[in-house]
């Protein structure tokens, strides 16, 4: 990514963010996400919370979200002290008008989805470059390793592609922080991401899906010039 558009994403992150945290309130338990722009949150999450002296818990989606708590010296809590957070904070690969949204770039797709569910509200920032009419990335899924020869076929078989994801940082494939696969399926323009969600997981050994059909209750979208785009989202819940 040239330098000048890289600034122009991270500006366009920054609005979406602030207006993000303006939902913060004192004494609230706030789950986070995974991935670059949830690092770019965290940095301005700390500043506000020591500006504003606010008493904030933060449960961690990820190990790279448990660093980030860490290295910036703030509360961290799990699940199991609050399993219905206040809120949830967390970005998006692309997301569409109606608020789906295929997620998992950072590898963290099942347990983001745990904290989208588990959430009393959710909230997701990205820039602008991010939003489509229609959902057509390729979608993460996370996948048991025994498993993988036969979620292949059975995708195959449908006329998608799925490959295993491979790391540029080690050998071999991208394992999540729950110890499975991560892999990605090609299924072009997705017309019905509830029903390509439900279709996928049918697959044994198929344990979860990137795509996020309206699992969130406010989609925030940053341009360079500090413009929000906001998508209010009729939320599917448990």
């Amino acid at each position: 990514m040239r330098d000048g558009l890289r600034r122009e994403v991270k500006e366009a992150r920054k609005a979406a963010i602030r207006e993000a945290l303006t939902h913060l309130e004192d004494g609230m338990a706030v789950a986070l996400g995974a991935g670059t722009t949830v690092e770019q949150l965290v940095e301005e999450l700390a500043v506000k919370l020591r500006e504003e002296r606010l008493d904030i818990v933060l449960i961690p989606s990820s190990l790279q979200s448990q660093e980030l708590i860490l290295a910036h010296g703030l509360r961290m809590a799990t699940l199991h002290e609050y399993p219905r957070p206040d809120l949830a904070l967390d970005s998006f690969d692309q997301v569409d008008p109606e608020g789906n949204a295929i997620k998992g770039g950072g590898a963290a797709l099942l347990r983001e989805k745990v904290i989208a569910q588990a959430s009393e509200k959710v909230i997701y920032v990205g820039d602008h470059g991010k939003i489509a009419e229609r959902l057509d990335k390729p979608v993460p899924v996370e996948v048991l390793e025994y498993a993988f020869p036969h979620v292949r076929r059975v995708v195959e078989s449908w006329g998608y592609r799925v490959e295993a994801r491979r790391s540029g940082g080690k050998m071999g494939p991208v394992i999540s922080d729950n110890g499975n696969l991560i892999a990605d399926v090609s299924l072009g323009a997705i017309e019905d991401p509830l029903e390509a969600d439900m279709r996928l997981r049918e697959i044994a050994g198929l344990l979860e899906t990137g795509i996020f059909p309206r699992l969130c209750d406010l989609v925030l979208i940053g341009y360079p010039d500090g413009r929000v785009r906001r998508i209010r989202v009729e939320r599917r819940r448990l």
